[in-house]
């Protein structure tokens, strides 16, 4: 019961910090501010470790929504990467198969935005944002840490549409997947913003923005291309492996 009652204080703190009428929709790419998702003056009335709890417990039941705590220095690092290597592709992976979303860093705003890599190869000025990534930056210096939080494309979940998956045997299949990502979905790309952009995995990032290849007349423009590539064969050499 004391448990239960813990856990029921600390969902309606984050309710008091967090909830603004302009966070009630998710809208993906739309540049925000942390004083447009929370009450930013009782944030910096928290410690740091009540607020990552706060942050973290306020996304959890929000299934358009995911939210992560970071260390300042790992923060600052993905923004830094974000600005030098803006693009890269990330997977996703359905039931069989996956299909690809192009990320792109938006460096005035510290927001990830990704987009159906099909529809971006159509036209490009026509693809809409599936999810964001932003980084909020406002409590670096008084708490030490950063906060990311991660906005799919809200939808009625009993919509869908129809994406060319591929299938792990290098087979593409039309299949009707809803149109909007899941939720776990959405934390794992976060997870994988965090990989290429805050560790040594990296290296994969940058050669994705600046190595030209002899398929590409300029890297990062058609090189995902030469990315699809390799994260195909990962994906079909670790058809189990979450952590791609």
């Amino acid at each position: 019961m004391l448990a239960t009652r813990s856990v029921l204080r600390g969902a309606s703190r984050a309710q008091q910090l967090l909830q603004r009428s302009s966070s009630s929709i998710a809208l993906p790419g739309v540049p925000r501010r942390l004083a447009d998702v929370a009450k930013l003056e009782l944030l910096e009335a928290e410690q740091p470790a009540a607020l990552a709890a706060i942050w973290e417990k306020y996304h959890e039941n929000r299934p358009e929504l995911s939210g992560s705590c970071v260390p300042a220095a790992e923060h600052a690092q993905i923004v830094e990467r974000g600005r030098e290597s803006p693009l890269f592709i990330f997977p996703v992976r359905r039931e069989q198969g996956h299909f690809m979303l192009l990320s792109q860093f938006d460096v005035q705003h510290s927001v990830f935005v990704m987009t159906f890599l099909e529809d971006y190869k159509r036209n490009p000025a026509a693809a809409q944002p599936w999810l964001s990534v932003t980084l909020f930056d406002e409590l670096m210096a008084s708490k030490g840490l950063g906060l990311l939080r991660v906005e799919v494309r809200a939808s009625s979940p009993s919509r869908s549409l129809s994406v060319a998956v591929l299938l792990t045997d290098r087979r593409a299949s039309w299949q009707a997947v809803p149109e909007r990502l899941a939720k776990a979905e959405a934390a794992h790309i976060m997870s994988l913003v965090r990989r290429y952009y805050g560790t040594d995995d990296y290296d994969r990032v940058w050669s994705f923005n600046h190595v030209r290849y002899q398929s590409c007349a300029r890297p990062g423009r058609l090189g995902w291309r030469r990315q699809a590539d390799v994260v195909r064969a990962s994906l079909r050499r670790r058809p189990n492996d979450t952590s791609i």
